[in-house]
């Protein structure tokens, strides 16, 4: 078992939870698909887990996804 394995990413793990927190103060805007995912990541992330960068992508288009819309009148 590598250190990789042992100690995970701990800045992209903050990075994430940190993206949680901001998603969350903005669920409320999220489609019903984004929701959906949002609450999974969401409780994934409650506990220790492997850290997946994928995640942290998907939270970050989320809230991009949030701002085009205000940003066009979509919402």
């Amino acid at each position: 078992m590598s250190n990789t394995d042992v100690f995970p990413d701990l800045k992209t793990l903050v990075e994430i939870k940190d993206l949680i927190d901001k998603v969350a103060k903005v669920e409320d805007r999220l489609a019903d698909n984004e929701r959906t995912l949002f609450h999974e990541l969401r409780d994934k992330y409650a506990s220790e887990v492997a850290i997946g960068y994928e995640d942290k992508v998907l939270l970050e288009v989320m809230l991009r996804n949030i701002t085009i819309r205000r940003d066009t009148g979509m919402d």
